[in-house]
């Protein structure tokens, strides 16, 4: 049976999906949809991780699309393909800090288990959060995104975080060359990273989330083992 966690306000529109077992606290994934998605669209990802003991969060970004991507959201504005606007991805960045502020405070999660995946836009969402505010994640799984170097002079307070960075080989929305750089830069910065390639474009695979699950569970296995010595 579902134990089910209630919704409550925050800064950001957000779903959830409850942990099937109980506890006092729970270890929580919070999943960043890419640019043109909803925070419900990228829900359905939570049942990859085969896990009853998760609570999912599922945030929406604040800025709404138009046009032929109505209904949609994004994180950031592109000034051009492939150049984000820093304004308002520093805006996002901080709506996304006190977003896990209020979160933790409101829902009973274990906020020393709180890993953010990020999807595109999401991704780099995701790596930007965790440079800017270390100890706020156990980890990151950033899946075909990049690191934003607006925020590189933070990045040095990431040597031994922990990430898993995929990217797909044939994409076309953000090459794979990006998520090389973003390989390169987060081992000059001493992450403790996990870095994968997969055959597929601007996509989420079967495979890519079996390794992604894999590395989850021995992050999160790993947290709670620290917790009880």
């Amino acid at each position: 049976m579902t134990n089910d966690v209630d919704p409550v306000a925050a800064n950001l529109h957000h779903e959830l999906i409850s942990p099937r077992s109980r506890a006092d606290a729970y270890p929580t994934v919070v999943l960043l949809h890419g640019r043109g998605d909803s925070a419900a669209g990228i829900l359905p990802l939570a049942y990859e991780f085969e896990r009853d003991d998760f609570l999912v969060i599922s945030v929406q970004a604040p800025l709404e699309l138009g046009g032929v991507m109505a209904g949609g959201y994004e994180w950031y504005r592109l000034r051009e393909p492939r150049r984000l606007d820093e304004a308002t991805l520093r805006a996002s960045l901080d709506a996304l800090a006190e977003f896990l502020d209020r979160v933790k405070a409101a829902y009973p999660i274990d906020p020393e288990r709180v890993v953010l995946l990020g999807f595109s836009q999401g991704a780099v969402m995701s790596l930007g959060a965790q440079a800017l505010r270390p100890d706020s994640v156990a980890g990151v799984i950033a899946l075909s995104g990049y690191f934003p170097i607006e925020v590189e002079p933070d990045a040095g307070n990431l040597v031994g975080r922990p990430a898993f960075v995929a990217h797909g080989v044939y994409d076309d929305i953000i090459p794979v060359e990006a998520g090389r750089r973003t390989r390169d830069l987060l081992e000059r910065h001493g992450v403790d990273l996990t870095y994968r390639e997969y055959p597929m474009a601007h996509q989420v695979s079967a495979e890519e989330m079996a390794e992604a699950r894999e590395w989850l569970n021995g992050l999160l296995d790993t947290e709670t083992q620290t917790s009880q010595i």
